[in-house]
């Protein structure tokens, strides 16, 4: 014995290959990153926007004030099915094929099957599972097989706890020991005991309910045993140890990317049992194989793989049965856990392959075994959500939240309750999960957005600056805050459409300048009603400083006249901001005509202000060439003094006809001013529209004499001027 333990170090223990380590690190670390960042639940949350309109005062003319419409955003969350992506299956699914090879690789080599028999096994289980299912389509067997690769993944995960369990009491045994005999004794009986003791606080906490506030985490046990394990000596074979750790650990991440908690609580539990076993059975091991070299104080830790008396493999056997009899004691909790995983699992292939009457059997099969899981009653919620059936939608959240009290779960019923008129019930919902969640900017923006429909505001901005207080750097508390107290707030998070949207809108109301980047537009903002009040309000505080954007071209997505009603108000407000008044005029009398969803009297206010506007006299500079003119009376369409100067070019160089239409347009829209008469007869005259500008001659007498007298000359000039090349041609 002494010779065997004095041995050298790369006979008894070849160098342990870096490979297999960082393999089991890596799976290790994506697991439980998974576990601490990236927590997966079949109901997702989504921040949705509204549009709450005001009034502001929105352009000013001298004594005139326009007022219209501006628009606030408030931000809130609801909850729905969260979309299943296929890649993680498939990366699942190739990960165990290619594990499962490996392993039956293992298998041969460990039992030393002949390769005819293991091929010709192989195609019997094959055949046999096609000639079953002959009366099934391929699709169908294609799941038989997928059931069967998932229950030898479970198995593989029960196998890794019972050969990881050793791992710790090893690693505590080569670090206790040290050149003293008494002092290797006081350190394994340090280490075991404290290793016995976070045991039995991890597993009262987590499986019994204890009211612990310190304990390590389950999984993390596990998690070390399982790097602790890559390190040391075992007798398997490399095949069947890379190809089972690689089918339990994938399978294991499966489990956190899918959320199938039952999986990972009965695989805690099982590692928890098994290692607690393993740690009360391991010294009792060491003194039955190792009494003599430990006496003499030779490091056995190197030959533990090599007991001479009683095997490791079958201490292996001995925390099995053991651990069965524990879980069988205890109701079978573990066993009926991973049931249900197993069902979740075929609920999720099941629903990928959209077959929803499937899945959600499955998902009630696995409630069989285990009812409070929360993947099973988050899928059956989030499939019920999808038929509309908010019944048994609420059923399931309920059910869930007795067990895994979730942020998602408490807005997925209050939401139902606020869809089904029970205000008060939603309410006392986000109460209840207020107190479970205080921080929770989810929960508190759904309070206060609840007070609000309740008219209790000052409740409700209550929440909202309880959320921008727990979350200052949050856009979306901040937006809300701006929102519910209408005033300016120190800014620290990074500016967003809703915050932008919100401090124009205060701008407005308050009548104050703000400094504020424009919104910079390279396509349209589709379906984001935050860009959309970002560029209303905007195109309402900077009017002529704004951009110009492609509306016209926006209009061809269709989602846009249904997000964004106002979207032709805006159209038209950019339009007579920026040199194209006619157009706009006419765009708001089409939209008045329509009576769109903005009310009508509010848009006859706007076209009001905008024809005063348009009448009060501004200074007028020189022009000499057409292009100006067109441009001027563009600009300028019912100045006088623009008529003046314009239409003498205009005529000279033969585009009386572009003329005509400006005067025309002018007339039309302001059929009480005389001075428009006179201007479009003349111009109809010009252009040869006699009939027109005898008319138009008439209305001039009939309301206003004194112009038409001042003016009689000309007309009777420009009359005579028409006839003659009436004649003339």
């Amino acid at each position: 014995m002494q010779k065997l333990a004095c041995e050298k170090n790369n006979v008894l223990m070849p160098r342990t290959p870096s490979t297999f380590p960082a393999f089991i690190g890596i799976l290790c670390l994506i697991s439980t990153a998974l576990w601490l960042f990236f927590p997966y639940s079949p109901i997702e949350l989504h921040a949705v926007s509204e549009i709450i309109p005001d009034r502001a005062v929105i352009d000013e003319n001298g004594n005139m004030k326009l007022q219209g419409l501006i628009y606030f955003i408030r931000q809130s969350f609801v909850a729905g099915p969260d979309i299943q992506y296929v890649w993680p299956t498939y990366l699942y699914l190739t990960l165990a094929l290619l594990a499962l090879v490996i392993s039956l690789l293992g298998l041969k080599k460990w039992a030393q099957i002949p390769r005819n028999y293991f091929i010709a096994g192989f195609g019997l289980w094959l055949s046999l599972i096609f000639w079953t299912n002959n009366h099934q389509a391929i699709a169908e067997i294609g799941l038989i097989i997928i059931d069967q690769i998932n229950a030898l993944a479970i198995i593989s995960l029960i196998l890794s706890a019972v050969f990881i369990s050793a791992a710790i009491p090893r690693l505590l045994f080569q670090l206790g020991n040290s050149g003293q005999l008494e002092q290797s004794k006081r350190n394994w009986l340090i280490f075991f005991g404290f290793s016995l003791v976070n045991l039995l606080l991890t597993y009262g906490k987590e499986i019994l309910g204890w009211d612990i506030a310190f304990a390590i985490p389950g999984l993390l046990f596990s998690q070390i045993a399982w790097v602790a394990y890559s390190f040391q000596e075992v007798q398997l074979n490399s095949l069947l140890r890379w190809g089972i750790h690689l089918f339990s650990l994938s399978t294991l991440s499966f489990f956190f990317l899918t959320g199938n908690d039952p999986g990972i609580n009965a695989f805690v539990h099982w590692s928890l049992i098994c290692q607690s076993v393993m740690l009360l059975l391991f010294p009792l091991f060491i003194i039955s194989n190792f009494r003599t070299p430990i006496s003499q104080n030779l490091p056995v830790y190197k030959i533990i793989h090599k007991a001479p008396h009683l095997d490791l493999r079958l201490m292996y056997v001995g925390v099995f049965i053991l651990g069965s009899a524990w879980v069988y004691a205890k109701n079978a909790s573990v066993v009926h856990q991973f049931q249900a995983a197993f069902y979740n699992e075929r609920g999720d292939i099941a629903h990928l392959s959209d077959n929803k009457k499937s899945a959600e059997f499955a998902y009630q099969q696995a409630m069989l075994h285990s009812k409070l899981n929360a993947k099973s009653n988050l899928s059956l919620a989030a499939l019920a959500l999808q038929a509309n059936d908010q019944e048994s939608a609420a059923y399931y959240l309920a059910t869930s939240l007795q067990k895994h009290a979730s942020e998602r779960a408490y807005l997925s019923l209050a939401n139902i309750y606020q869809t089904n008129d029970h205000a008060f019930e939603a309410l006392f919902m986000l109460q209840k999960a207020q107190r479970q969640f205080p921080a929770s900017i989810e929960i508190l923006t759904a309070l206060a957005k609840q007070f609000e429909t309740l008219k209790s505001l000052d409740s409700a901005a209550y929440y909202y600056q309880k959320a921008y207080d727990a979350h200052p750097n949050n856009p979306i508390s901040e937006g809300n805050l701006l929102y519910s107290k209408q005033s300016t707030v120190d800014n620290q998070a990074e500016s967003d459409p809703a915050i932008s949207a919100n401090r124009l809108a205060i701008a407005l109301k308050t009548g104050k300048s703000i400094q504020i980047e424009s919104p910079e537009m390279s396509e349209s903002p589709g379906t984001d009603l935050r860009t959309w009040a970002f560029v209303y309000n905007y195109q309402m505080y900077a009017k002529t400083q704004a951009p110009i954007y492609p509306l016209s071209q926006w209009t061809k997505n269709p989602l846009t006249e249904a997000t964004f009603p106002e979207f032709h108000i805006l159209q038209a407000w950019q339009d007579f901001y920026h040199g194209k008044p006619l157009q706009a005029l006419q765009n708001i009398d089409l939209l008045i005509k329509k009576d769109t969803a903005t009310s009508a009297s509010s848009i006859q206010h706007i076209l009001d202000f905008w024809k005063i506007s348009l009448l009060k006299p501004v200074p007028i500079k020189p022009i000499r060439t057409p292009k100006e003119a067109q441009r001027l009376l563009t600009q300028y369409p019912f100045q006088v003094e623009a008529f003046q100067q314009a239409l003498p070019i205009l005529n000279k160089n033969h585009q009386e006809k572009w003329g005509y239409d400006a005067a025309l347009a002018a007339l039309q829209w302001n059929e009480d001013v005389p001075v428009y008469y006179l201007i479009f007869a003349i111009q109809a005259y010009r252009l040869g529209e006699i009939t027109y500008g005898n008319e138009a001659v008439q209305q001039l007498k009939k309301r206003s004499p004194s112009i038409y007298a001042a003016n009689s000359s000309a007309l009777n000039q420009a009359l005579s001027e028409a006839v003659r090349r009436q004649n003339f041609n």
